[in-house]
């Protein structure tokens, strides 16, 4: 699923890095990394991942608490990892005031994530249709082509 996933939002996820002071993003469903554009090795940022899923499991564990939000501070970096539905986005940035700004950013960017992702695991029987079937089109009446056209359109047939 990550391979279909992530060219459609790569370039949105790039956006969300330039804004404000971010050093690094991490885009994940479930426990699974989808994007990573973090300055660290991949087994790093697993890691943080897997860190990140332990700490919500612990603090949600003490009743009916459901953690959305973590933030941290260390020495010159701030991370905030944002959990939505079953996606996951974790910022590295620099300015503390910036924490509100990139926490309603990347929630808007994880309401689109997570529709994405919905719409790959259960599509719809209309794009399923679309994806089928291309129907070539027919030339006018009159034997000339549709305004604004040049030449013949010519139709690749897809081989399964």
């Amino acid at each position: 699923m990550a391979a279909s996933i992530t060219p459609s939002l790569r370039s949105a996820l790039e956006r969300l890095k330039h804004a404000g002071s971010v050093n690094g993003l991490l885009l994940c469903w479930r426990r699974q990394i989808l994007i990573n554009l973090l300055p660290f090795e991949e087994f790093r940022a697993e890691r943080l991942l897997q860190c990140l899923h332990d700490a919500r499991a612990h603090f949600g564990s003490g009743g009916d608490r459901d953690v959305k939000t973590f933030w941290f501070g260390y020495e010159g970096v701030f991370v905030l990892a944002l959990f939505q539905g079953e996606c996951l986005l974790i910022t590295l940035h620099t300015h503390a005031s910036e924490v509100d700004f990139m926490r309603r950013a990347g929630l808007t960017f994880l309401e689109d994530t997570q529709l994405l992702v919905d719409a790959l695991l259960q599509p719809s029987p209309d794009d399923e249709i679309s994806r089928i079937e291309t129907q070539p089109l027919s030339p006018m009446e009159d034997g000339g082509h549709p305004p604004q056209s040049s030449g013949l359109t010519k139709v690749i047939p897809r081989h399964a």
